[in-house]
């Protein structure tokens, strides 16, 4: 723990070597939602908007956009864009200022891809553009899921959900398009051509020359052409320095499936590019999951996960797990899961990453009733029995304790309540759960007493307030 505070600690000074307020992620790291048209670097900052007529003279303005521009040049004279207000909270605190805790400004900074390229950074006007490092992209909403958090901007299914049927009566509107049309969030027609994704591949020869991470997202990635289109380009245009990650819900159709673990495999095979990584959603176990991620085959996830491990030479997989109040029931069966998969395959190359669902608010685990929010207190006695072991025994499967420390921030959420900030009306989220299962449950054919009936008296609580 002293060595990472102490490389830590060294980044933050040679960033406060050109600004106080210096962070690399401005320039070396985006993510591109080409299939509405904006933008973000980090992922703290609200998304913006891409102007469609400079991409025309200029395709790397998907990134180098007025507003990333205008940021740069607060930071490099040392004051803090408002996007950024996350970063300046934690930095306001005196652990801060002590050494003891660190934004991510400094945590992004001191990644593999980004901090090498401090010195080339200094050098720069704030106005040039430049090629990011780290690149996140999604081609389209394209999706075969409709998960319970999820929304028409990432998933085709939820868009023709609400087409057909409206929005969901929550207090909230659940998903109303035409709060998506207000804030500019809407996807393009899928149907027709993309501007942002026809400059992507405009810019894409000279920016794959700078990338070191190349990540597609989605909706699934494995239904979009452009995906392939990317492995069929490194097939002819090798880039042995690049760690290539794809998101997938490991349930795409399975001609697709085995069609994208072939390409894959042969990239790594001949070591065309450095690395693969493979980012799977599930948030629980079994029917549990299924039911929260509407479209998802548990055991053809298990099946698929097992194929890219077994098939894939060296690859990794990354479980994200957005947890809510669908994944209480048996969360220690999705765990030990994850450990079977460990010992069969090397912990080194499954990464369990537990991550707290905070909005929509009636999923959210803090709006259980008492008696639920011990639910995980056996899972993580779980995983502490089962830690990683180090020294001789360092392949022996196990959680890291990176893997522990975030049930456990979980668990303390759950227990203590969301931050002040996020302000959950229970009442209201408690009806709104009821609402949203009751029409989830008209509108999908799903059962939701039938699937939990370990939630029988928070529903009826709920019910009551509705």
């Amino acid at each position: 723990m002293s060595e990472v505070k102490d490389k830590l600690s060294k980044v933050k000074q040679d960033l406060a070597s050109i600004s106080p307020t210096m962070c690399i992620a401005k320039w070396k790291q985006v993510t591109l939602h080409l299939h509405n048209g904006r933008t973000h670097s980090c992922h703290h900052p609200y998304p913006h908007g891409i102007s469609s007529k400079e991409i025309q003279s200029n395709p790397s303005a998907l990134h180098n956009t007025s507003e990333k521009k205008e940021a740069r040049k607060e930071m490099l004279k040392g004051k803090r864009p408002k996007e950024c207000q996350y970063c300046w909270n934690v930095e306001d605190l005196e652990l801060f200022s002590k050494g003891e805790i660190f934004s991510d400004r400094i945590t992004k900074s001191s990644e593999h891809w980004a901090h090498h390229h401090l010195d080339d950074i200094r050098k720069l006007d704030h106005k040039q553009n430049v090629n990011p490092s780290y690149v996140e992209v999604s081609f389209s909403n394209l999706c075969n899921f409709k998960c319970s958090y999820c929304s028409p901007v990432y998933s085709s299914k939820w868009q023709e959900e609400i087409e057909t049927h409206g929005p969901y009566n929550t207090s909230n509107k659940l998903n109303n398009l035409d709060y998506f049309k207000r804030i500019g969030e809407m996807p393009l027609s899928n149907k027709l051509p993309n501007p942002y994704v026809e400059a992507f591949w405009k810019w894409w020869p000279d920016l794959i020359n700078s990338l070191e991470v190349f990540r597609i997202t989605g909706g699934e990635p494995l239904l979009n052409d452009n995906t392939f289109k990317v492995l069929d380009y490194l097939t002819e245009h090798p880039q042995p320095n690049l760690k290539l990650g794809v998101n997938t819900n490991g349930n795409a159709p399975q001609k697709l499936m085995d069609s994208f673990i072939e390409k894959v495999r042969h990239l790594v095979a001949e070591k065309k590019i450095s690395a693969f990584t493979a980012f799977i959603s599930l948030d629980g176990y079994g029917p549990y999951a299924e039911y929260g991620r509407h479209g998802l085959n548990y055991e053809t996830w298990v099946t698929n996960v097992n194929k890219i491990l077994s098939e894939i030479p060296g690859s990794n997989i990354v479980i994200m797990c957005t947890t809510n109040i669908f994944s209480v029931p048996e969360f220690k069966k999705f765990v030990e899961m994850t450990y079977d998969l460990k010992a069969k395959y090397s912990r080194r190359r499954i990464n369990v990453d537990i991550n707290i669902l905070r909005f929509p608010h009636h999923q959210n685990l803090t709006i259980l009733t008492e008696s639920f929010k011990t639910s995980f207190d056996d899972t993580l006695a779980y995983m502490k029995a089962n830690e990683a072991k180090t020294g001789a025994e360092i392949e022996a499967p196990g959680f890291s304790v990176h893997e522990i420390n975030s049930l456990e921030r979980l668990i303390e959420y759950v227990k203590n309540g969301p931050h002040p900030k996020e302000k959950i009306a229970l009442t209201y989220a408690r009806a709104d759960f009821y609402k949203f299962v009751t029409e989830h449950d008209r509108r999908r054919g799903t059962k939701f007493l039938e699937t939990f009936p370990q939630l029988q008296s928070f529903y009826d609580i709920c019910k009551m307030l509705s």
